[in-house]
């Protein structure tokens, strides 16, 4: 998929851009706090539900769409909660707090996705539901998209809700920290909303920071698990968050833009244990040679530090540990790419 990025409004609280090319309405856009979120995967529980809350509330204020949302009426705007990943956007209250909202309603559904062994992706724990989605339904969803087919899932459930117990769909609008394979889920749903609902008017698809890609079987990384992580390498990044790179050379060097959204706010022991592993990893590859340049030139091609050795990296590596390591993480595993 081929897209450029351009600038709609920069300002310190938020900045927007559209992507050019894309079949739906899209978005990226930067914020102080999802950079943040992006770059700092010791930001974890509270903390990091709190934090993503607030990059919402900046980015439901100062949206292109604003407009949209208020001029309806407020019993029509429904957010959609995908547990658990989903609740950490905190889109619901993000109405509330960025634009006043009090009557919008919610819906909720569980899912979580396993790999079969055949390598393809699955739903289970899809048995909780509650759906109550009114007519002409402004839909607002949050969560984070790799394979998509949590969100694919999910959407296939709505519409059979839908077509059971009756309702429509106006508008829909997702945000993520994610990758292109949102898109590709959004303009079918685009075409199919618009053959069911005459008076449906658009998909819009929001990325913070950045549209990201996905790693797969063949991706040339040392250390990856495909169709989980969410890498910085061929991304379309905004031009906020590219900057912020070069504040912590350990900033590109993160496995995966988020790691696990569920288990980063609802059970961190194993999350940072996960992360923690990739780090360990990381630094067994410096003891055997991998230098720092090496490892920019696989997560960030382009990036540069001076002193980019073993030794440099080892050292980023042992800081990294020694941050995750407080927030009482066990001995570390990590699953490589084959």
């Amino acid at each position: 998929m081929t897209a450029a990025l351009d600038p709609i409004t920069r300002t310190a609280q938020a900045s927007w851009y559209a992507v050019a090319g894309s079949a739906i309405r899209t978005y990226v856009v930067s914020t102080p706090e999802s950079r943040e979120v992006v770059n700092r995967p010791e930001i974890v529980g509270c903390a990091y539900t709190t934090l993503l809350r607030r990059a919402m509330t900046s980015v439901l204020t100062t949206a292109p769409f604003r407009d949209e949302l208020l001029s309806a009426e407020e019993h029509e705007i429904c957010v959609l909660h995908i547990l658990r990943g989903g609740l950490n956007f905190g889109v619901r209250e993000a109405l509330h707090d960025g634009l006043h909202l009090v009557r919008h309603g919610s819906a909720f559904l569980s899912s979580q996705r396993r790999r079969g062994e055949s390598g393809g992706w699955w739903v289970e724990q899809d048995q909780y539901r509650k759906l109550d989605v009114p007519e002409r339904a402004i839909v607002l969803v949050g969560d984070v998209v790799a394979t998509g087919a949590t969100l694919e899932h999910c959407f296939r459930t709505v519409a059979t809700h839908l077509r059971t117990v009756g309702g429509s769909i106006r508008r829909l609008f997702v945000f993520t920290i994610g990758c292109s394979r949102l898109e590709e889920i959004l303009a079918r749903k685009d075409r199919r909303l618009r053959q069911s609902f005459p008076d449906y008017e658009g998909t819009t698809a929001v990325y913070l920071e950045g549209r990201f890609t996905l790693v797969g079987e063949d991706t040339p990384l040392r250390l990856a698990i495909p169709g989980t992580d969410l890498v910085r390498a061929d991304a379309l990044l905004a031009p906020e968050f590219a900057a912020s790179q070069a504040e912590d050379p350990a900033f590109p060097l993160e496995r995966c833009a988020v790691y696990d959204a569920g288990s980063r706010a609802f059970d961190v022991p194993s999350y940072v244990d996960d992360v923690l592993g990739y780090w360990q990893g990381v630094h067994a590859l410096a003891a055997d040679g991998f230098t720092l340049t090496e490892a920019l030139a696989e997560r960030q091609p382009g990036a540069w530090v001076e002193g980019g050795d073993a030794d440099a990296l080892a050292r980023i590596c042992e800081r990294r540990i020694a941050a995750l390591c407080t927030l009482g993480a066990g001995q570390g595993s990590f699953a490589a790419a084959p």
